[in-house]
């Protein structure tokens, strides 16, 4: 009830908002069974409620970057509806601290890529059918006969992610040609933080490198394969680029397309982690070190929403 309300928090009396934040917390410390005497943000915190005040400053920060990331035209009643004197450009300015760029969706593939698609294969289910909390020597017997059907293909792609939670993330990816050089491909993802955005950014550089090899070797008419241990990204990518707008997913299609132009089919595997199968550990190894690198990547508008939920859980906007 009280976050229903708060929806009025920019219009509301400072006695209103007063208010609605004893009721909360006398809730907080009923839910929390914390004595009355407890500290405010400790039984908020022990409760897992978010401020009365933080979250409708969330809500409409996201609601600002949502309309915004729809074009011009929304642009201007995003302005419309938060002038820049309205308390979330203060949160907005700290994204924009962190980050120089803020990415933006894109227009979605038209209908004539459909056509390319046939070369693009998704398998979204697990070796065996292993769940994942199945024996660690079972994953790796299973997976490495999955990547052992793909030994004659004329490249691998292997990537990974690492998160540091709320400091950084990086992104590792290696190309493995069946003759040649391994290439590798080492960056940081931002410190947004999160791990499908760092398994988005670690794809995006591998497939990138891919097709900068493949180009410059001319090798077309051959077969690749990328593996990843993100679940989420490989369901994701297989609804298929006809959908695809937001600045995640767009490049790597657009990377996927470039590809199979070239007359080059692409597999998509999921393989499991951690569990010692030799080039998934060397991905994640890179990934690893991407943490140490600029963080400069840009951001894309879910980052800072997903930021923006966690920021409030802590801290009230006045604190920021």
């Amino acid at each position: 009830m009280c976050y229903g309300v708060a929806s009025c928090c920019f219009d509301g009396s400072l006695s209103d908002r007063e208010g609605l934040e004893r009721v909360q917390a006398q809730a907080a410390h009923i839910v929390a069974g914390v004595p009355k005497a407890a500290n405010r943000e400790d039984a908020l915190r022990e409760a897992r409620l978010k401020t009365v005040s933080g979250v409708p400053h969330r809500r409409a920060l996201e609601y600002y970057l949502r309309l915004k990331a729809k074009g011009p035209v929304h642009t201007k009643v995003a302005d419309s509806i938060f002038p820049p004197e309205h308390p979330i450009h203060v949160r907005l300015a700290k994204v924009q601290h962190l980050y120089s760029t803020i990415g933006s969706p894109e227009k979605p593939h038209d209908a004539k890529v459909l056509q390319w698609v046939r070369r693009v294969h998704f398998n979204i289910t697990t070796p065996a059918g292993l769940k994942a909390d199945a024996p660690e020597k079972d994953k790796k017997v299973h997976t490495m006969r999955r990547v052992q059907r793909f030994r004659d293909f004329g490249h691998q792609v292997w990537t990974d992610g690492s998160v540091v939670l709320d400091v950084s993330s990086g992104a590792g990816a290696l190309v493995h040609p069946k003759v040649g050089r391994r290439e590798k491909v080492v960056l940081g993802a931002g410190s947004l933080a999160c791990s499908y955005r760092a398994e988005c950014v670690a794809m995006e550089a591998g497939l990138k490198r891919l097709t900068d090899t493949i180009e410059l070797s001319k090798t077309h008419r051959t077969r690749v394969v990328a593996f990843t241990d993100s679940l989420s990204l490989l369901m994701a990518l297989s609804t298929g680029p006809a959908g695809v707008e937001d600045a995640m997913l767009r490049p790597i299609w657009d990377l996927i397309l470039r590809i199979v132009r070239l007359r080059v089919s692409v597999n998509f595997q999921f393989v499991f982690s951690h569990c010692g199968v030799p080039r998934n550990e060397a991905a994640d190894k890179e990934a690893e070190q991407g943490n140490a690198k600029p963080q400069s990547y840009p951001a894309w508008v879910a980052n800072i929403c997903h930021w923006g939920r966690e920021a409030s859980a802590e801290r009230d906007v006045q604190g920021l």
